[in-house]
C-alpha cells in the first residue's frame, strides 16, 4: 500500500502553527519571522511534504485585492471602524489591498479575489451583485433570507444577551425591557429572541422597543422613553445608540442611572467606556473579527477552508458603573 502524501495540514501540526502560517511561510509571503519560517520548512521537510503545483497555481490570488462591504448605519460605526483596522491589518500581512464595495456604486462590483460583508442587512441593494460575484464570500452574521453559499465568522450574541440580563437581574431590577433594533440585521434577531425566552423562563414580562438601525437619534431617544413610560427599572440596549438614548431620556427625568436605573448595552464601544456613567457592556471584538474573516477568506482561497466554513468569537462582559457593578 501506498504510503499517505503529507499534506499542508500536517506541516502546520508538526510546525505548531497554522495552516494559513504554513502556506505564508513556504511561498515567501506574508510578516513571517525567520524563526518561523525556519520551523515550518524544517517540518515539511522532515515529513517530505511537496505542494501539489497544479493546485497552488489555482489558489494564488489573481487581483491581490479584498472587497470589504459596510452597512451604511451610523449606529454601530464604532464597532465597523475596529473591524475594519483589523481587516486591513490582517490584509497587509497577507499582502491583499482592501477595496470598500458601496452599495450605492451604479457600477458592477470591482475586480476582487473575495468579499468580506460585516453586518449585513435586509434591503441593502448592493448585496445582491456582491452575491452574484463567482468569488469567496465571508459574512460577519448570517445575510438573512439569502441561500448563497458563504463562509461565516459570528460573535456570540446569546451569551452576552444572558450575562446581561442575568447581571441586570442580580442587581434587582424587577422590570427589564429591551431598546434595540428591528430584524433588519442576524444579530437584532438573535438579541430579540433571546431576551424573549429569557423572560419566558424567568417569568417576567417583555417590554420591548425596536427601531431601524438607520433610525435617527431621535427617534431612540423616543423609544427609551417608551420603555420608562412603562415604569421599567433596567433596560438591555441593542446598538450602542440604544444606550446613549437611554442615557438621554435618563437625564432628562433626573434619573439616576446605576443607583435608579440598570443598563446595559449588548454591543461596546470606546464611548460607552467614557459615558456617565459608564455602561455594562459586552466586548464583541470586532477587530478580532476582522482579522478572522481575513484569515477566514484567505483560507478559501487558497483551498484550505470549505467555503461554508465558520468561526465563533468568544464575547467578554466588561463590567461598569451603569449595572452599580464597577
Amino acid at each position: 500500500m501506498a504510503a499517505k502524501r503529507a499534506t499542508i495540514l500536517d506541516v502546520a501540526e508538526r510546525a505548531g502553527v497554522s495552516t494559513t502560517t504554513v502556506s505564508d511561510a513556504l511561498r515567501g509571503r506574508g510578516r513571517i519571522s525567520s524563526a518561523t519560517k525556519a520551523a515550518v520548512e524544517q517540518a515539511a521537510a522532515d515529513i517530505g511534504y511537496v505542494p501539489n503545483r497544479a493546485a497552488r497555481s489555482l489558489r494564488i490570488a489573481e487581483f491581490g485585492v479584498i472587497g470589504l462591504h459596510l452597512p451604511e448605519t451610523l449606529s454601530r460605526s464604532e464597532f465597523y471602524m475596529s473591524t475594519t483596522f483589523g481587516v486591513l491589518e490582517q490584509c497587509a500581512s497577507h499582502d491583499y489591498d482592501v477595496t470598500l464595495i458601496s452599495s450605492k456604486r451604479a457600477a458592477a462590483p470591482p475586480d476582487v479575489d473575495g468579499v468580506i460583508v460585516v453586518d449585513p442587512l435586509t434591503g441593502d441593494l448592493g448585496l445582491p451583485r456582491i452575491l452574484e460575484l463567482a468569488v469567496p464570500v465571508v459574512t460577519m452574521e448570517r445575510i438573512l433570507g439569502v441561500e448563497r453559499e458563504a463562509a461565516l465568522v459570528t460573535a456570540d450574541y446569546e451569551s452576552a444577551t444572558v450575562q446581561l440580563l442575568d447581571l441586570l437581574a442580580e442587581g434587582g431590577a424587577q422590570r427589564i425591557g429591551l431598546l434595540s433594533a428591528i430584524a433588519e440585521t442576524d444579530w437584532a434577531q438573535r438579541v430579540r429572541r433571546e431576551y424573549e425566552q429569557w423572560c419566558a423562563a424567568n417569568n417576567r414580562e417583555p417590554h420591548i422597543a425596536l427601531h431601524s438601525v438607520r433610525a435617527s437619534d431621535d427617534t431612540w431617544v423616543e423609544g427609551a422613553e417608551g420603555l420608562l413610560d412603562v415604569g421599567c427599572d433596567a433596560v438591555l440596549c441593542g446598538p450602542p445608540v440604544a444606550a446613549h438614548a437611554l442615557l438621554v431620556a435618563a437625564n432628562a427625568r433626573d434619573l439616576p442611572v446605576g443607583p435608579g436605573l440598570g443598563m446595559a448595552c449588548v454591543v461596546d464601544a470606546p464611548s460607552l467606556a467614557s459615558a456617565v456613567p459608564p455602561v455594562t457592556s459586552v466586548d464583541l471584538k470586532p477587530r478580532e473579527s476582522g482579522r478572522a474573516s481575513v484569515d477566514l477568506l484567505v483560507g478559501i482561497l487558497r483551498g484550505e477552508q470549505p467555503k461554508d466554513a465558520r468561526v465563533p468569537i468568544p464575547a467578554t462582559l466588561v463590567e461598569r458603573a451603569s449595572t452599580g457593578t464597577a
